[in-house]
């Protein structure tokens, strides 16, 4: 069977790749470690697919978890946020757009800029765990999230927006996934 990332032409092949590891029917992906999802997202896999198909190729996400107890007894707690790869600029304003009217953070890295210091999405305790909206500059994360991937794909994505969306109240699960398939379906 031919490798579908090494293939890649367009960004539009890797959104087609990525929803195709999202839903099972391609085993790997090369910048993640794991042959599926984390079980915690499985709900928001037909919203990331059909974003994928769209033309937002998204790579991390994670829903909003309320408070609670976690494996270490320290208190958890989640934002739903999302972070990927536009090329398509109608596409990148209708998300905006959406977004804003659902209160969901846009964070924005273009080629070449600087980057925004990001937003905390997961805590322990007092302890921030993870992080989105932050690059350390396209080429490097480009390099970590599609090692593998075809020549033409790499170059057309050097020219992408980096996206991120963030709901910005905790454990709110039901604001950004309407949002963005709103967007991606207008």
């Amino acid at each position: 069977m031919a490798n579908p990332w090494k293939n890649a032409v367009t960004v539009a092949d890797l959104g087609q790749a990525m929803a195709d590891w999202l839903e099972g029917r391609i085993r790997t992906w090369p910048g993640y470690g794991d042959t599926r999802p984390d079980d915690e997202t499985r709900h928001l896999i037909p919203t990331l697919a059909a974003a994928c198909r769209a033309g937002y190729v998204t790579t991390n996400s994670q829903p909003g978890i309320p408070p609670g107890r976690g494996y270490d007894g320290r208190t958890w707690r989640q934002r739903a946020a999302v972070v990927g790869w536009i090329t398509d600029h109608r596409l990148l304003e209708r998300i905006r757009a959406e977004s804003r009217r659902a209160g969901i953070t846009v964070i924005t890295n273009e080629p070449g800029e600087r980057s925004h210091p990001g937003i905390a999405v997961t805590e322990a305790g007092s302890e921030e765990t993870t992080g989105f909206g932050w690059s350390p500059g396209h080429r490097r994360l480009i390099s970590s999230e599609f090692r593998g991937v075809g020549n033409q794909a790499i170059r057309e994505l050097r020219t992408a927006t980096h996206v991120t969306l963030i709901d910005t109240e905790w454990g709110r699960d039901n604001r950004l996934w309407p949002a963005l398939a709103r967007a991606i379906t207008r």
